[in-house]
């Protein structure tokens, strides 16, 4: 990490496990990456820089940016010497729940726009986590939490009827193959057959859906189950082996890109308080 630079992770035992983080980048810049559940979070100060859904976003002072669960992004700083912000990271089951009670569909969220710029969200955001960081009462954070997530879905998200064709309804057997087979090394030649499909459309409609190869899919949910056994204080060689990693070496270059930070400074985190 550089100098000037930190990332702070802590959880919220009154939100449920809830994640937040707090941090600065200067020089720092994440590959393409994605995440098991939502990102929610706002710019403290700096400018954000961000590739999302095919496009580059600058996110400002204020503003919210929003990255739904298995979308492919990255992030570096815009105009300036970095930038400050704080996310938090809701379930992708806890917004589809959410999203039900609202609307009656039980489909995850689809947020239209990937940076939002609207005063009172912000209002909202900053007020929550500034709660979380210096405490507050339970039933006061999760009201807080209740209406930011209320809001958002009624101001931002998109209801749409949704129709599955076969060759969708196949690539989605293919990301759920490899979610639930993320420690072996599955060939391109078996999820092919899985799917129905030729290689070379498995791997341009899969990429078309999610923005990602196969394997680039496989690495990220080998990541997200990295983080939760780091979370549970296993070993780094031992994570490599669990969730099917070369080796530590190779486990660590793919957690640095994707969290700026070392895997052994991301567990420290949670057990230092």
């Amino acid at each position: 990490m550089h100098a000037n630079e930190f990332c702070n992770v802590s959880t919220s035992r009154t939100l449920g496990g809830l994640e937040m983080i707090e941090a600065q980048f200067t020089e720092t810049v994440f590959g393409k990456h994605a995440h098991a559940g939502f990102v929610i979070s706002v710019v403290d100060a700096g400018v954000m820089h961000f590739s999302h859904r095919g496009e580059s976003h600058n996110t400002l002072p204020g503003q919210l940016s929003i990255v739904a669960p298995d979308e492919l992004h990255t992030g570096s700083k815009g105009k300036g010497e970095g930038w400050r912000y704080r996310a938090l990271y809701p379930s992708e089951e806890r917004m589809k729940a959410l999203n039900h009670s609202l609307f009656g569909t039980a489909q995850t969220p689809y947020f239209r726009q990937s940076v939002i710029n609207d005063v009172r969200l912000s209002l909202q955001m900053r007020g929550l986590l500034d709660k979380l960081t210096r405490g507050s009462d339970a039933l006061d954070m999760e009201e807080h939490w209740e209406m930011l997530l209320v809001n958002l879905l009624l101001q931002e998200s998109q209801q749409s009827a949704v129709t599955l064709s076969k060759a969708q309804s196949n690539i989605e057997s293919v990301r759920d193959l490899l979610a639930d087979s993320y420690q072996q090394k599955l060939s391109l030649e078996v999820i092919a057959q899985h799917a129905g499909i030729s290689k070379f459309h498995l791997i341009k409609e899969f990429k078309r859906c999610y923005q990602l190869t196969p394997h680039q899919y496989q690495i990220q949910q080998r990541l997200n189950h990295a983080r939760a056994q780091l979370k549970r204080g296993f070993s780094a060689v031992d994570i490599a082996l669990n969730c099917g990693f070369h080796d530590q070496s190779h486990f660590t270059k793919a957690f640095v890109s994707a969290m700026g930070i070392t895997p052994m400074a991301y567990q420290k985190q949670f057990f230092t308080r």
